[in-house]
């Protein structure tokens, strides 16, 4: 994990406004950082270093974003997910314990399999995150 965590704060912060992503996922993550910096700055610091984390070690060999976003709102509350991950099918289906708040439109039979495979790899990516402490 990383010593320096204004640094996993400023380096999600660059990261998100700088990629180019659907529907609005970079300003409701830029909204989500925001809320966090106000009312948990603490939870705000191990989501930056969960997103770092995950980028790091997935994303140099695939697509980094939906690791990034995964691990952002790996912390996220159910009332976070439903308000900030509403319109963001994916980044919503990878976070391990909110398969509840899927729409119904998103399951493993509809959707492409190597889709549901890669929900299902970032889910474990995550999970893994809190065996390690993170």
């Amino acid at each position: 994990m990383s010593t320096d965590t204004t640094d996993d704060i400023a380096w999600a912060r660059r990261v998100n406004a700088q990629w180019i992503v659907r529907e609005g996922l970079r300003a409701s993550a830029a909204a989500y950082l925001d809320r966090l910096a106000s009312i948990d700055p603490e939870r705000l610091q191990r989501s930056c270093c969960r997103a770092r984390r995950l980028t790091d070690r997935y994303g140099t060999s695939e697509d980094p974003k939906p690791w990034f976003y995964a691990g952002l709102f790996s912390l996220a509350s159910g009332d976070e997910v439903r308000h900030f991950l509403t319109e963001h099918h994916f980044t919503l289906a990878t976070l391990p314990g909110h398969e509840d708040e899927l729409p119904a439109f998103l399951g493993p039979d509809s959707v492409a399999t190597s889709t549901w495979e890669k929900i299902l790899h970032i889910r474990e990516g995550v999970a893994g995150l809190a065996g390690e402490g993170a």
